[in-house]
């Protein structure tokens, strides 16, 4: 099995070019301030490297870890969005936003995923109470073994040793697992009050092309979701790995960028897949749809991680460095 070289990331200070952190790598003579400046050759180097150290590396056996974690933690991650949502929205408005998900997920985990949705909406919800707190707090813990798991692997991605200590460390999941599920909270918000902002041109009076509406009311909703996802997995990607120098943000959001497109066409792909082609039901009786969710969190997974990798090389190629393997 092979691991890759550290690839610390740059001082957050200065508009330097990245200093060179490692002295065993190998040296290219060139450095680089921002993404900006690489060029196609050094883009196509870049991607090379990167693929190189996907098969090279152990990402499958990582986003296989990662994928069994997630799915433990999925409905406590759902039973935390619902209460933390229902604190100041109405729940009934969770399950219409749905429909954004349906093209992405395979048809028996999007079943299970809007039935679980539904039971929880259905049930009475409180205001903020001490036994909320409590149940919210478990809910949490267990919904962050999830982010502990991809934490983990982006070391390995940047193959950094885990230096912080424990508590530090679940503390860290712990907050990253906290402001996940306020986001997607605050991202449902949105896509609800979206007819509202929809409306005002009509309530204004004033004149708008015809169809515009309607366009911007189909696509909206996926653009603010893109617009989450680019978001989520830049801070994951800056503040996941146990980094020795804070990562400039110039840094982290091409890999954000290409995990992000990556994930919206493979997971689209794997819908269509178990749809058409697999039939994980007649293999695995009742347990397809877990499966299934289990198969889509391994391929969300491993893109996630894809773009860790690609981030670590191209910190380390503008930093006039070049990564090589190194044999445990």
């Amino acid at each position: 099995m092979q691991v890759l070289c550290d690839s610390a990331a740059p001082s957050p200070a200065e508009h330097q070019p990245l200093e060179n952190q490692n002295p065993g790598v190998e040296k290219t003579g060139r450095t680089f301030r921002s993404p900006s400046d690489l060029g196609r050759a050094d883009w196509k180097t870049i991607f090379i490297q990167t693929a190189k150290s996907l098969i090279s590396g152990p990402t499958t056996l990582v986003a296989a870890g990662c994928a069994f974690y997630t799915t433990l933690s999925l409905f406590p991650a759902i039973s935390s969005l619902i209460s933390i949502y229902g604190l100041a929205f109405d729940v009934q408005t969770v399950t219409p936003q749905l429909e954004v998900l349906r093209s992405l997920l395979p048809p028996s985990a999007y079943s299970l995923i809007y039935d679980r949705i539904q039971t929880l909406v259905a049930e009475p919800h409180s205001s903020l109470t001490f036994n909320l707190v409590i149940s919210l707090s478990v809910a949490l813990w267990s919904a962050s073994a999830a982010t502990r798991s991809i934490l983990a692997a982006l070391n390995i991605a940047y193959n950094t040793k885990e230096s912080r200590s424990f508590i530090v460390f679940q503390i860290t999941a712990l907050s990253m697992t906290l402001s996940a599920v306020l986001g997607a909270a605050l991202t449902l918000a949105l896509m609800v009050a979206l007819p509202l902002f929809l409306n005002l041109p009509a309530w204004l009076h004033i004149p708008t092309p015809p169809g515009s509406l309607e366009f911007a009311a189909r696509w909206s909703g996926p653009l603010i979701m893109f617009t989450f996802q680019i978001l989520a997995t830049s801070v994951l990607y800056r503040f996941g790995p146990d980094r020795h120098h804070p990562a400039l943000w110039r840094w982290v959001l091409p890999g954000a960028l290409f995990a992000t497109l990556t994930w919206i066409i493979s997971a689209s792909g794997f819908s269509y897949y178990v749809a058409h082609i697999a039939s994980y039901n007649a293999t695995y009786g009742p347990l397809g749809a877990v499966i299934a969710i289990m198969m889509w969190f391994f391929v969300s997974a491993w893109v996630i991680l894809m773009g860790a990798e690609l981030n670590a090389e191209m910190e380390s190629y503008a930093r006039g460095e070049r990564r090589k393997p190194v044999h445990l």
